[in-house]
């Protein structure tokens, strides 16, 4: 990945409008403990995985995550175009600072909410809102502190008015909300995607070390040995149940690597995934 451009405007000691531009693939963590983030993709292509869900955003998409932990991986060998992203932070104290009158109701009762993240449903106003920032991003000498707190209202304003908005106004009240994380159920819910451990003990809250000890501890098996043996079992049923070719199994089960992935099956029923497909087909 190589940065090509970055630009920000700061407010209160923190960066709060970003604009970046980058060759992809980039993959990049993100722990957001006390923070959220409304991200609208210009141009590129996004996977984005939460504790327990994986979204798709392509060119055009606004989504906001909520504080908690992420991976977010651009991804395109061979992007036509560079890829670009404005992304916009909240904090609890930046907010206080932007509505030093007290904050609007949507942002002061937290609700229940079921997911981390929530796509933004693309209309007129979150257009005209883009577009305005980017003229700004092309204009910095004409921006100052009363204009970025304005901006922020005016997208806080725009989300809570979001079409199908419902589940976007829980999300706005429950911003800095703690999640609730079950630590078997974050890692059911990624074992067959293109995450490495690292990967995964970020989304769990741990670092690589405490990770590799609850692991042990729940399981009874390392990070490395329980997830591949998963990823093997499913691909040993889609062998049989499937005509899909083996590297579509194999990217299809979590693994990145034809040829590591025929090693491991190897080293687990004693034959290739070719061979097993013959055998059980007999």
């Amino acid at each position: 990945m190589s940065l090509l451009s970055y630009d920000h405007f700061m407010l209160n000691g923190k960066p709060v409008f970003e604009k970046a531009s980058f060759n992809p693939p980039l993959k990049k963590d993100a722990t957001m403990n006390n923070e959220a983030c409304f991200i609208h993709v210009l141009q590129g292509k996004t996977m984005l995985y939460a504790t327990n869900e994986q979204y798709t955003f392509t060119s055009s998409d606004s989504f906001l995550m909520k504080c908690g932990n992420y991976i977010n991986h651009w991804v395109g060998e061979q992007a036509e175009q560079p890829y670009e992203a404005i992304l916009i932070h909240f904090y609890p104290d930046t907010l206080k600072y932007v509505y030093d009158e007290g904050l609007p109701e949507v942002l002061k009762y937290p609700r229940k909410v079921t997911h981390n993240v929530e796509k933004i449903p693309l209309d007129e106003m979150i257009t005209t809102y883009i577009d305005s920032l980017l003229f700004y991003f092309n204009n910095p000498a004409m921006v100052n502190e009363e204009l970025i707190k304005l901006k922020v209202k005016e997208l806080i304003l725009l989300l809570s008015n979001a079409k199908e908005g419902n589940n976007v106004k829980a999300l706005l009240s429950s911003l800095f909300q703690p999640e609730e994380t079950q630590f078997k159920k974050i890692i059911h819910s990624h074992l067959y995607e293109d995450l490495s451990i690292e990967d995964i003990a970020i989304l769990t809250g741990h670092s690589l070390s405490t990770f590799k000890r609850k692991f042990r501890l729940t399981f009874n098996e390392s990070p490395k040995q329980y997830i591949n043996k998963k990823r093997i079992q499913k691909a040993s049923e889609l062998l049989i149940q499937t005509t899909d070719r083996i590297s579509e199994i194999c990217y299809d089960c979590g693994f990145n690597d034809v040829g590591y992935f025929s090693k491991v099956f190897h080293q687990h029923y004693g034959f290739s995934p070719s061979s097993f497909r013959k055998k059980e087909m007999i």
